[in-house]
This record gives structure tokens, C-alpha cells and sequence, in this order.
């Protein structure tokens, strides 16, 4: 009877320690706000969302808010495009006019003229009428520039001989101009080349009269021509 009694004490006294430990835990319980209560239950759709950038982008499904958020550092930069206007863009070079090529004042004003001396056959001697013929052509010494003397045969002889003749007419048309002008100073040049550069035909006496000769080019200025 005894024992018995002490089993049912030893019953209600663990039941009664229960309730007053289930009391006390009830005492620190938080309480959670109905709304995330039901937001937790709720299903949330998923979206698909870029990963990474440039290159290494990606798209994968995700569940807010596990999904990645645009921030100011991840948005590029919009830069308005404005139209480049074509005047701007293209600007056309300055045409410049080229500038005229500066003469030389001497050559500029200078001219020159021709005189042909003929010669007997065979012969380097002057005539009369060639040396005046020279002096006519010559005028005023003093402002002759250049004096080029060419000398001429026919094709009549051998052309060793003519060569020889050639240069002896040009030589006496030197002489001369440097005998009758003493004070001459303009620069002489000589050319000769006999049965060469004829300017009349060889069959005929008068043609070949035409060849016997020598060409005596003066430079001067203008207003110094004869």
C-alpha cells in the first residue's frame, strides 16, 4: 500500500515538473509577424538574371533575393550620341596658289640674234661684206653678253679636211670681232663640224655656197639691238 502511494507521488511530481518547464519556454518564444510567416509559405516565381559581364556574361534562373541587383558601379555609362556634322568632320585644305618661278633679270631681258657669214670655196677668209656684215650685227660692245660662233662646210672634200675648215671659219670670225672691238668682253664660244647641218641642198652650186658659212649668234638686251 505504502509503495504504491509512492509511485503515484512520483507520477504527478514529474507531470507537474513538465508543465512548469513547458510554461518557462513559452516565456522567451519570439514572435514571428504574419506576414513573413505567410511570405515564407508563398511561392516565389523565379527569373532569369545576367551573371557576370563582357565576355564571361551568363544567364541563369535565380529566386529573388538570391538574384544579382543593377548597381551604379555595374550600369555602363549612357553617353547621348550627337551627330558629327560633315562640315566638321571633314575640313577641306587651303588651296594656295603656287608661286610664280623668279627669273633671272639679265636673261629676262636679253635677246638674241642670228647672223650667217658665207666663205669661198675652200676658203676661211672674210670678205668685206661679211665683216661688215659683223659690225652691223655687233652695235655696242660694251652690252653684248655671249657671242656663239658656229662653223660650217659643204660635203664637197674629205671630211678631215672639212672638219679642219669648219673650225678655221669660226676661228676667223673671232678674230675679227676681237680685232675691231678691242674692249670686248663678252663670253666667245666656238663650235665647228664640216659636211654637217646643211641648210641647202649639195647638188647645186648655190646650195652648196648656202653651206660654205658661219653661225654667229649675239646676246644682248633689248634696248642695246642694232
Amino acid at each position: 500500500m505504502t509503495a504504491q502511494f509512492l509511485r503515484r507521488v512520483a507520477a504527478l511530481s514529474l507531470v507537474a515538473s513538465c508543465t512548469a518547464l513547458a510554461s518557462s519556454c513559452s516565456l522567451f518564444r519570439t514572435s514571428v509577424p504574419a506576414e513573413v510567416t505567410l511570405g515564407m509559405h508563398a511561392a516565389t516565381p523565379a527569373q532569369v538574371a545576367q551573371l557576370d559581364f563582357g565576355r564571361q556574361a551568363r544567364f541563369a534562373k535565380c529566386v529573388p533575393p538570391a538574384c544579382p541587383t543593377r548597381t551604379p558601379k555595374t550600369l555602363a555609362p549612357e553617353t547621348p550620341s550627337q551627330p558629327i556634322a560633315r562640315e566638321a568632320a571633314v575640313t577641306p585644305a587651303e588651296s594656295v596658289a603656287p608661286a610664280p618661278l623668279a627669273q633671272d633679270p639679265a636673261t629676262e631681258a636679253e635677246s638674241s640674234r642670228t647672223v650667217i657669214v658665207q666663205f669661198g670655196l675652200g676658203s676661211a677668209k672674210l670678205s668685206s661684206a661679211a665683216r661688215s656684215q659683223l659690225n652691223r650685227a655687233m652695235g655696242d660692245p660694251l652690252h653684248v653678253r655671249r657671242i656663239k660662233i658656229v662653223g660650217r662646210t659643204d660635203s664637197t672634200g674629205p671630211l678631215a679636211f672639212n672638219e679642219s675648215l669648219a673650225l678655221a671659219r669660226a676661228i676667223g670670225v673671232r678674230d675679227h670681232l676681237r680685232k675691231t672691238h678691242p674692249t670686248l668682253a663678252a663670253t666667245l664660244t666656238l663650235q665647228a663640224r664640216g659636211a654637217c647641218c646643211f641648210i641647202a641642198s649639195n647638188d647645186t652650186v648655190a646650195g652648196r655656197t648656202q653651206n660654205r658659212r658661219a653661225e654667229v649668234v649675239f646676246q644682248m638686251t633689248d634696248e642695246h639691238l642694232p
